[in-house]
């Protein structure tokens, strides 16, 4: 380096103007492309005016979270009580039964003479135990006929029969005989 000064051959004034020049346009592009980035004013007027507000929604109500009074409840009540009767509402009332022809004499027999013949076999099933697992009345039969039986069952429960007892330390549930009028063995 030092022989190329002393020849005269390595000017270093020209490198540094065309360092010095390369480096003012560097920061001009760059002022530029930092005024290009800053945001244009926004007139708010015109946003308002271009933007829509739909209308609230009504979201459903899950009656687990709606607060009620009792206030409202006897209002509500006393509204419904006090609306005045349609005449024709007793007709319509007779028409629907007529449609159904529901006999519920009849109905009521047939559930008494199902619940006999269900005691009976519960009774067989029971055989010697005081206690049974649910499983067994239901083994051995389809969905309908599983139901009926269940059905069945709480109705001899709801009339004393049998009582439906439930273990929560084991999560068992099982059928006590309970019946009086003879046990488990069918002794009348």
């Amino acid at each position: 380096m030092e022989e190329l000064e002393r020849k005269n051959l390595l000017d270093l004034n020209s490198c540094g103007v065309a360092a010095y020049s390369a480096a003012t346009i560097h920061r001009m592009k760059t002022e530029l492309l930092l005024k290009a980035d800053k945001p244009k004013p926004v007139d708010r007027e015109k946003i308002r005016e271009l933007m829509i507000v739909p209308p609230p929604v009504d979201l459903p109500c899950m009656p687990e979270f709606m607060i009620t009074t009792i206030n409202e409840l006897v209002q509500a009540l006393r509204s419904i009580f006090m609306k005045p009767e349609k005449k024709n509402g007793g007709e319509e009332e007779r028409m629907l039964l007529e449609v159904f022809d529901v006999k519920l004499d009849e109905f009521l027999v047939r559930i008494e003479e199902r619940l006999e013949e269900f005691l009976e076999g519960l009774r067989r099933i029971f055989g010697d135990k005081e206690i049974i697992d649910p499983r067994d009345i239901f083994s051995g039969v389809d969905r309908l006929e599983a139901a009926r039986r269940f059905i069945l069952l709480l109705f001899a429960a709801a009339k004393g029969v049998v009582e439906l007892i439930e273990d929560d330390e084991h999560r068992l549930i099982a059928v006590k005989w309970n019946d009086r009028s003879g046990g488990a063995k069918g002794e009348n």
